[in-house]
């Protein structure tokens, strides 16, 4: 008799780097980038940025950290063909698919 296969889950594991596509752009993102503080304090201030209209900034250097030697291929999937710009916006939804992409509290219970 054959023995009964299991089936697997073809997620990616929560605990190691993944490699992701999000809008054109190429990134290996380790979880543990959101077990730090730091990157914890830029995402709220980024999320509360109508009690600090400064905080809007704290953009840049989450992307920084998020993306590391990355960073400048994920401005240049980013950059508006016709502009040469990469507009907030096109920014803004790119982060929100990228979090939902890594989903860094899926592991929390």
């Amino acid at each position: 008799m054959a023995a009964t296969k299991t089936p697997r889950d073809h997620k990616q594991p929560k605990d190691k780097p993944r490699t992701i596509t999000v809008m054109g752009a190429t990134i290996t993102i380790d979880p543990a980038v959101f077990d730090d503080l730091d990157m914890v304090e830029l995402l709220y201030d980024m999320q509360h940025s109508d009690e600090n209209p400064d905080a809007s900034f704290d953009i840049v250097p989450f992307l920084r950290k998020l993306c590391g030697d990355e960073y400048p291929a994920v401005k240049q999937a980013l950059r508006d063909p016709d502009t040469g710009r990469i507009g907030f916006d096109k920014v803004g939804e790119f982060t929100t698919q990228v979090i939902e992409a890594i989903n860094p509290n899926s592991s929390r219970s």
